[in-house]
């Protein structure tokens, strides 16, 4: 029998298991099976990659260059806050090897590929980190389809989310925007630039939201609500029910 041959074949092996091993132990088996649980529930998570976080500080204006020590600063500063607990963000910083505008950056990423749950807020004036109270929860559940899954845009909003008795179009429309500011000032809705002049919302990631259909915005001649409407068609108004129809292709 050739030994030299299973040697070389257990070294292979045991070379394999130790990368495996390595790999693990970048984000551990917890953090690894929490990621499955949540994705069979039907969160998309994000691997942490320094190339999409770039991207992500290149969006909010801050480009951040090549850092060699990049996953060791992500590994200390998502421990420190899911498994130690720990709020003070120049503590969490210093332990990191990171400035403090760095550990704040890295710390939304965290929350943009959902590693941190969103309802973590950095609260810049005390330089703390930590969850919102529970209306603040609501305020953010109450929003969340309309942000994170449909990408909308104030106007939109205001005509789909359920209608407060005694409130027009135009009032609900404010609601939602003086709402939508509470919650972005908190920092508790990430991966956007709320334009609070104007009311817009610039989205980071817009290719999920994608065009699925040939439809345009009409605006209801009755309460001035945005619809979607299929191009030539029409459809009942979201916000007051009345009949909008697009007209663009007869106008033409």
């Amino acid at each position: 029998m050739d030994y030299s041959i299973i040697i070389a074949i257990i070294i292979i092996v045991l070379g394999i298991i130790i990368s495996i091993y390595e790999k693990l132990e970048e984000w551990d088996m917890e953090d690894v099976f929490s990621n499955m649980r949540q994705e069979i529930k039907g969160v998309k998570r994000k691997k942490v990659d320094e190339t999409s976080y770039r991207d992500y500080t290149q969006f909010f204006g801050t480009e951040e260059l090549e850092d060699k020590e990049f996953t060791k600063k992500m590994k200390i500063i998502y421990s420190q806050i899911m498994k130690d607990n720990e709020e003070d963000i120049k503590q969490i910083a210093e332990l990191a090897g990171c400035t403090y505008p760095e550990c704040i950056l890295k710390i939304r990423y965290l929350k943009q590929i959902k590693k941190i749950p969103e309802d973590y807020f950095v609260d810049e004036v005390n330089g703390l980190v930590n969850r919102c109270s529970k209306e603040d929860q609501e305020l953010l559940k109450k929003y969340r389809p309309y942000i994170y899954r449909n990408q909308l845009q104030v106007s939109e909003i205001a005509a789909r989310i359920p209608h407060i008795p005694g409130k027009n179009y135009q009032e609900m429309q404010k609601q939602v925007l003086n709402d939508l500011t509470y919650l972005d000032d908190k920092d508790l809705i990430n991966g956007i630039i709320l334009n609070k002049v104007d009311g817009t919302i610039t989205y980071y990631n817009t290719k999920e939201k994608g065009n699925k259909s040939d439809k345009i915005t009409v605006t209801c001649q009755n309460c001035g609500a945005p619809n979607k409407v299929n191009r030539g068609g029409k459809t009942w108004c979201s916000y007051c029910g009345t009949i909008v129809e697009d007209k663009s292709l007869e106008e033409k």
